[in-house]
């Protein structure tokens, strides 16, 4: 069997359900053996049917090619080598002049992203969707809603053990979690919920280009986050900035971690 890594086209393609029967098996022995290819390509395919699920209301209308999630796909690829090609040609030009190098420095640093910004983004499209905001539930398969199962489907698969504080003491109960792609590997989105459906979300994904030890805080658009850095990986709690709640089950995760 082929063992070679396979292709980014190759990946998209298995996604899309396009592979030769022989492909398929090797590249599902592939992502057996690869936790983050694995999981990047079923980020790929909960992408795929959130899209087939948004466009399910058009299905009475002629097919558009154009609306394929393959072709979607394949348009983002395409768009965003132009956007690097263009980025490196912008970069060597600016190079050849004396303050060329100066110039791009500043720029890059000051367009870079603030520490666990993915963090606020996954905030921002899952805490605030009201059909589908979590993939597992603490109560799935008929367990109890102590979060106990979902503790063991997301240790598995981050490979690390998980620990769920329990928010109760704030008035916010456990909704469930998700499992997302970083590029250090799998990310997790846990997300908790007050009986007026105000929500706060913990976040946790592996870091190797952050020191230990580091920490912080900001405000921005209404969400407040606390983030800080142990063991090899990165968290974050996000709420709601004019929720007063928030600062103090920010203040008791740390020690939780």
């Amino acid at each position: 069997m082929n063992t070679m890594r396979p292709s980014e086209d190759e990946l998209h393609a298995y996604v899309d359900q396009q592979l030769d029967p022989q492909r398929r098996a090797a590249m599902e022995s592939f992502l057996a053996a690869s936790p983050e290819d694995a999981a990047r390509v079923a980020a790929w395919r909960r992408d795929a049917d959130a899209l087939r699920t948004a466009l399910a209301g058009t299905m009475s209308l002629p097919m558009n090619p154009a609306f394929d999630p393959a072709a979607i796909r394949r348009r983002m690829r395409m768009r965003t080598t132009r956007r690097w090609s263009m980025a490196a040609s912008f970069v060597l030009v600016m190079g050849l002049s004396g303050m060329g190098g100066w110039f791009a420095h500043n720029t890059v640093m000051n367009r870079a992203a603030p520490p666990m910004q993915d963090a606020v983004d996954a905030y921002r499209v899952f805490a605030t969707d009201s059909v589908h905001p979590v993939e597992w539930r603490p109560d799935a398969n008929g367990g109890s809603d102590s979060g106990g199962d979902l503790q063991t489907w997301l240790g598995a698969r981050l490979g690390r053990p998980m620990s769920l504080p329990d928010l109760g003491a704030y008035g916010f109960k456990l909704m469930g979690g998700r499992l997302l792609s970083t590029d250090d590997g799998p990310a997790a989105l846990i997300l908790y919920e007050d009986a007026a459906g105000q929500r706060v979300s913990f976040y946790l994904r592996p870091s190797s280009r952050t020191a230990p030890g580091t920490q912080g805080q900001r405000t921005d658009k209404g969400l407040q986050t606390r983030y800080w850095f142990r063991n090899g990986y990165g968290f974050a709690v996000v709420g709601r900035s004019s929720d007063p709640r928030t600062t103090e089950i920010q203040d008791a995760f740390p020690s939780a971690t």
